[in-house]
């Protein structure tokens, strides 16, 4: 068992790279029909029940919606209260998502941070925001305000890539994103399948599909901090996705990451896709 201590938090804010990191990469699996899809994540670092994760989506022949929450496990609110919740609407063309408006508030502790982001139809982004944590521009790597258009929001960013799985096309992309604070691109990577037995953290078993994930750092992120140096920096980071049921939609379900505190994995501990529902032994 390991103990999550305050001067750990202030050094490497795990909670916030765990499972914020899951909600801001996982948070979206999306269906490819015009049937609800519900998913529910329990998030564990070193076998410790870290939080959770929810995540609706909405999607018609011309349109999306997805909503998220992330929230951590109640027994850490004596030192850390974090909780964070996103919505994404945008429009379906040609088997492409093009996000429309975006939204994301996230609290810790007593810190909110609050982004609003609206979408043109050349692909400019109009970003209005809220953060009282945030210090000044110059303690942030600048952001190149050409690099924003025709970026994708995170949620839409893993619709994309599960949309692209659905269709046998593989995980080897590229994807430009903008958050609201951080200019990034995430790069995609094919990794060796790997089949899970039955869990009782999870409704998956069977074959997934291994996909690496890496961050190039485009701007708006601290500029004191020494990458090369972090201990969590060069973490291989992998999601694996596959059909919980029979014929049914690619998700993400599991999420694994080595830290300095231990292993942190990512179970789908619920499914519903129409009718169906899966719920796991130790779903919380």
């Amino acid at each position: 068992m390991i103990t999550l201590r305050k001067k750990d938090l202030s050094t490497l804010p795990l909670i916030g790279v765990g499972i914020f990191f899951a909600l801001f990469l996982l948070s979206s699996p999306v269906s490819a029909s015009e049937n609800e899809t519900d998913l529910h994540y329990s998030v564990y670092l070193g076998g410790l029940y870290l939080g959770s994760i929810e995540t609706e989506v909405r999607q018609g022949k011309s349109n999306y919606k997805i909503q998220s929450a992330a929230r951590t496990n109640a027994t850490f609110k004596w030192v850390l209260n974090w909780f964070a919740k996103g919505e994404t609407e945008g429009l379906v063309s040609l088997d492409k998502f093009f996000p429309q408006q975006h939204q994301h508030k996230s609290t810790w502790n007593d810190n909110v941070r609050v982004v609003s982001m609206d979408y043109t139809n050349a692909g400019e982004v109009q970003v209005q925001k809220t953060d009282t944590r945030e210090g000044p521009s110059s303690k942030l790597t600048p952001i190149d305000p050409a690099s924003l258009t025709n970026t994708l929001d995170p949620m839409t960013a893993i619709l994309t890539m599960t949309n692209r799985l659905e269709k046998g096309e593989g995980c080897k992309a590229e994807l430009p994103i903008f958050d609201g604070h951080r200019r990034y691109d995430i790069m995609l990577s094919e990794k060796p399948a790997r089949y899970f037995k039955p869990s009782r953290y999870s409704v998956f078993e069977g074959n997934a599909i291994g996909c690496k994930i890496d961050i190039v750092r485009k701007g708006g992120f601290p500029v004191k901090r020494n990458y090369d140096r972090d201990p969590n920096a060069n973490q291989e980071v992998i999601v694996w996705v596959g059909a919980p049921i029979e014929n049914g939609h690619v998700v993400p379900v599991r999420l694994r990451m080595e830290t300095q505190f231990g292993m942190m994995e990512m179970h789908l501990d619920r499914y519903r896709e129409g009718p169906m529902q899966l719920v796991s032994n130790n779903s919380k």
